[in-house]
């Protein structure tokens, strides 16, 4: 009786590599699921933050937005007001950043999340981000202090409203170890150990993304 094909390869044994290209697969397998599911708890870790944010109450630290490359400044917390408002000798905003912080603004206003207080540090770039965004800021050099910085972070914001901080990335990373890229903001609350710490973070494709219909 002639021997059909199909049991042939049935019975005809594996070569030594089959079974570990099987585990490899499954560990690959695994993978992908692990990854896609960090991608779903990262949506909605963001859309939880903005549903936060539009109830109010919450404290927002946010980097200034794109600016132009150069020597850095030697502003510091005793420095003049007129120092601070000369522009012509600071790393100001490029035009991209300008639109960068016209569009955080657009989309806060879009999504109705409420801002009760702006406060920017007083150099031009954090000034300008804070008022392109939200139209309005209170000036505050002392900002460069990490104390004063620190103990403005841990002040309740008003109950229906954000309270919004602006200004570079080095003084929150002192704080917290976090790094904003521009126009990124941090949401903060205290950490029970007298310090702050970073409960979620939101770039300009978050909001992009959250904007668009449907995505609630």
């Amino acid at each position: 009786m002639p021997v059909s094909m199909n049991c042939v390869r049935r019975w005809w044994p594996n070569p030594w590599w089959i079974g570990p290209l099987r585990l490899l697969g499954g560990f690959a397998a695994l993978l992908a699921l692990g990854c896609a599911a960090m991608a779903i708890d990262a949506e909605l870790d963001e859309a939880q933050a903005i549903a936060e944010l539009r109830q109010g109450g919450h404290i927002v630290y946010l980097r200034h937005a794109a600016r132009f490359k150069g020597p850095r400044e030697n502003l510091t917390v005793s420095s003049s007001a007129a120092e601070f408002a000369n522009c012509s000798a600071q790393r100001n905003l490029t035009p991209t950043g300008q639109e960068q912080a016209r569009q955080l603004g657009r989309y806060w206003r879009e999504l109705g999340i409420p801002v009760a207080r702006v406060v920017a540090s007083a150099q031009c770039r954090t000034r300008d981000t804070a008022i392109l965004a939200f139209g309005q800021a209170e000036l505050e050099q002392r900002l460069f202090d990490l104390d004063f910085l620190r103990a403005l972070l841990l002040k309740p914001a008003a109950a229906k409203g954000n309270t919004v901080i602006v200004g570079s990335d080095a003084q929150l990373r002192e704080l917290t170890g976090v790094d904003l890229g521009y126009a990124e903001l941090a949401i903060v609350q205290p950490d029970g150990k007298g310090g702050i710490q970073v409960v979620a973070r939101l770039d300009l494709e978050d909001w992009q993304e959250a904007a668009e219909p449907g995505w609630w």
